[in-house]
C-alpha cells in the first residue's frame, strides 16, 4: 500500500479549507471576550486593590501602609501560545493573568499573614467584579482567584511579590510604552494587545518572584521560566513543535480519563525531549515520531524546566505524578496505541477514507473527514529510536 500524507488534515494553508489546528483555535470573537475580561479584571484590581490592603492592614492592627497600582502579566498556556479551544464540557479555555506588588509593604509585616490579607483582598475585590458582570466566582484554589466567565473560558488571578526595584522598572517601562502608545494598544484589538505583553514580558523579574497564597504564605513562584524555556526551544526547533504540543494537547482532552489526565506540562517538557529537527509540511510525521519516542521518556524522568538551574534534590520530576496518581502505565498504554494507529493510517491503509477515520477515532471530530485532501507518499515513516529519560534542560537544549 502506498504511504498517506496526513499533515493537511492537522494544518493547512489552503484557503477555505479548515483542518485540526483551526478547530483548536478560538475564534477571534472568543479571544477577544477574555482579552476584554481581562482588562476590566486589570482595571478593577488597580482601581480599588490598593485601598482595600490598605484597610485590612489597619483594620488587623499593622499600621498604615502604601499599597500601589499593581503590575500584569499574562502566564500560562496562553503566554506560550499553546491554548487550545476546549473539547468537551466541563473543560474550559483558560487565561492566567498574575497580578504584581512589590515588597516593601510586606516587609514590616509578618509574612504569612501578609499572604492571606492580600489574597483575601484580591477575592474581595474580583467578586465585586464578578456581581456586576454575572460572572462566577471559584475560590477553592489555594493558588489563585478564578473567574468563570462562561460556560467553557475563565481567568486565573495568581498574584506575586517582587522586589522593589525590579517593581519600579516595569512601572518605568510602562511609562515609556504609554508615551510611545504601546500600552494604548492593550485595549484596541487581540492582536495589538497580544504585541504589547510581549514588549513587557522581558522586563519580568528573573528571581526572587514570591506568590501569595491563601492558607501556605508565599511560595517561592516563578512563571517566567516556563514561559522562556517554550519561547527558546520553538526558536530553536521551530512552530511545528508548538503544533505538535497542542496536537497532544487536544488528544489528551480528547480521552476519557478515569483517575486523572497529565498534565499540559509534562506533555510538553516530554514533547520537547522527543522532537529533534522539523519535519518540513509533514506535521503527521512530526507527531507520530514524538508519539514513538514518548513511552520511552515517559518511563523516566521528565524535569520542569522551571527547576532546571537548581540542586539536583531540589529539581520536580513531573512525570512522578503519574505514580501519585496511579496513571502512568495507563498514559503510556494509551500513547502507545495513539503511535500504532497514526503509523498504521500513515504506512499501511492505504485508504484515504480509512485514515480519516483513524484520526478521528484518536482525536475527535475535530479532525475533518475529508479524504481528499489525504495524498500519497513517497516519504515513509521511520521507526522508532530508543531515548533516554529526560535530563535536566539547559536554554540550548535540543531533547
Amino acid at each position: 500500500m502506498p504511504s498517506l500524507n496526513l499533515h493537511s488534515l492537522l494544518d493547512t494553508r489552503v484557503e477555505g479549507r479548515v483542518a485540526f489546528l483551526d478547530n483548536l483555535t478560538l475564534a477571534p470573537e472568543e479571544r477577544k471576550l477574555m482579552l476584554s475580561a481581562r482588562t476590566d479584571i486589570r482595571q478593577r484590581l488597580k482601581a480599588r486593590l490598593p485601598k482595600r490592603i490598605q484597610k485590612k492592614a489597619e483594620d488587623a492592627g499593622q499600621g498604615h501602609i502604601e499599597v500601589p497600582d499593581p503590575r500584569f502579566f499574562t502566564q500560562g498556556s496562553w503566554a506560550y501560545k499553546t491554548l487550545n479551544a476546549p473539547c468537551r464540557s466541563p473543560q474550559q479555555a483558560d487565561l492566567d493573568d498574575g497580578a504584581y506588588l512589590p515588597f516593601s509593604y510586606i516587609e514590616s509585616q509578618p509574612p504569612a499573614q501578609m499572604s492571606a490579607l492580600l489574597f483575601e483582598a484580591v477575592e474581595e475585590v474580583l467578586s465585586e467584579l464578578a456581581d456586576d458582570k454575572g460572572w462566577t466566582i471559584d475560590t477553592s484554589n489555594d493558588n489563585c482567584t478564578r473567574l468563570i466567565i462562561d460556560s467553557d473560558k475563565h481567568i486565573d488571578v495568581p498574584v506575586y511579590s517582587i522586589s522593589d526595584i525590579e517593581f519600579a522598572t516595569l512601572v518605568k517601562a510602562s511609562m515609556e510604552m504609554y508615551r510611545f502608545g504601546l500600552e494604548q494598544l492593550t485595549f484596541d484589538s487581540a492582536e495589538s494587545q497580544e504585541r504589547a505583553d510581549e514588549q513587557e514580558w522581558h522586563l519580568m523579574p528573573t528571581e526572587g518572584v514570591l506568590m501569595a497564597t491563601k492558607n501556605r504564605g508565599w511560595q517561592d513562584s516563578d512563571p517566567r521560566p516556563v514561559r522562556d524555556w517554550v519561547t527558546e526551544q520553538v526558536e530553536l526547533k521551530g512552530e511545528q513543535l508548538r503544533r505538535v504540543m497542542r496536537y497532544l494537547k487536544a488528544w489528551r482532552d480528547f480521552q476519557k480519563w478515569e483517575k486523572d489526565d497529565p498534565k499540559s506540562i509534562l506533555l510538553m517538557v516530554a514533547a520537547d525531549a522527543a522532537f529533534d529537527m522539523a519535519i518540513e509540511k509533514r506535521d503527521d510525521l512530526a507527531l507520530l515520531k514524538v508519539l514513538q519516542r514518548l513511552p520511552d521518556i515517559l518511563r523516566g524522568k521528565v524535569i520542569n524546566p522551571a527547576t532546571r538551574d537548581k540542586p539536583l534534590y531540589e529539581q520536580e520530576d513531573l512525570a512522578k505524578r503519574l505514580d501519585n496518581k496511579g496513571i502512568r502505565e495507563d498514559v503510556i498504554a494509551r500513547i502507545e496505541h495513539f503511535a500504532d494507529q497514526l503509523e498504521y493510517a500513515i504506512d499501511t491503509c492505504g485508504v484515504p477514507s480509512k485514515a480519516c477515520e483513524i484520526l478521528i477515532e484518536l482525536l475527535g471530530k475535530r479532525i475533518p473527514n475529508d479524504p481528499d485532501r489525504v495524498t500519497q507518499s513517497t516519504v515513509q515513516s521511520q521507526p522508532a529510536q530508543k531515548i533516554a529519560a529526560v535530563p535536566p534542560l539547559g536554554k540550548a537544549t535540543a531533547g
